[in-house]
């Protein structure tokens, strides 16, 4: 079945700019503006062209399969021109609702463009995400497909590095973190998953435990979770997942 993802995108100046287009399950997938000739707006355009020098502020990403249901949101980046994360937005499937502000309004450019994971809730391993932003203002997203019983290394979506790598001495200060599968990391035993991410330091002392939301067909959007804790070089963020 097609998946589209749609996201509603507002600026400093009140105006308003609908992407929309279908997306591949699995893959983070460049979003354009909406070309369907509904709305009186050029349709196919990449976000950084269609609103370039505006200041956004607001957005929002809804993710919908044909059945209406088991459609997901993992992680939804704007990449810019220098293919580093500048902001990341929030997101939820079918039923889900709302247009919150960034973190902090981003200044359009040429060259950015908004990506987005989608997934499809079964009961099977899926890819679990980890969104993240900094004391310092960066952005950055970590993910992996989870194993079955087994500890797994998240690594960051730009660069493919560790947690520690990519944020070596930054404080974070909240967090987005998704995992669709249905009923969710920890499903058959106690030993065999975690039920959250988990970021622990170089001698395997725990630091953080984070919970993640379905991203599936819930009224709220995947929410900012405000938790402070500092990122060293060699810490590591894993998933450990149970089927």
């Amino acid at each position: 079945m097609a998946t589209n993802a749609s996201v509603i995108c507002k600026f400093s100046d009140g105006s308003v700019v609908y992407f929309r287009n279908a997306v591949t399950i699995g893959t983070a997938t460049e979003v354009k503006s909406d070309d369907s000739g509904t709305l009186n707006q050029a349709g196919g355009i990449s976000f950084g062209q269609i609103a370039q020098g505006r200041m956004l502020t607001h957005a929002a990403v809804k993710i919908q399969k044909d059945n209406g249901s088991d459609g997901a949101f993992s992680f939804a980046p704007i990449i810019g021109v220098g293919g580093n994360i500048v902001a990341a937005l929030q997101g939820g499937g079918t039923l889900a609702g709302g247009l919150p502000a960034l973190k902090k309004p981003l200044r359009v450019e040429t060259g950015q463009k908004i990506m987005v994971m989608a997934q499809a809730i079964s009961d099977a391993a899926k890819i679990a995400a980890l969104t993240v932003y900094t004391a310092s203002g960066k952005t950055e997203i970590f993910s992996v497909l989870a194993v079955d019983a087994t500890t797994t290394s998240m690594v960051s979506y730009v660069g493919s590095n560790t947690v520690g790598e990519a944020l070596a001495n930054e404080t974070v200060i909240c967090y987005m973190a998704t995992y669709p599968a249905s009923y969710g990391l920890a499903d058959n035993t106690i030993t065999d998953g975690l039920n959250a991410l988990f970021l622990e330091d170089s001698k395997g002392q725990c630091k953080s435990l984070m919970y993640t939301a379905q991203g599936s067909g819930q009224t709220s959007l995947v929410p900012w979770v405000n938790e402070t804790f500092k990122i060293e070089q060699n810490d590591t963020l894993s998933v450990k997942a149970n089927i």
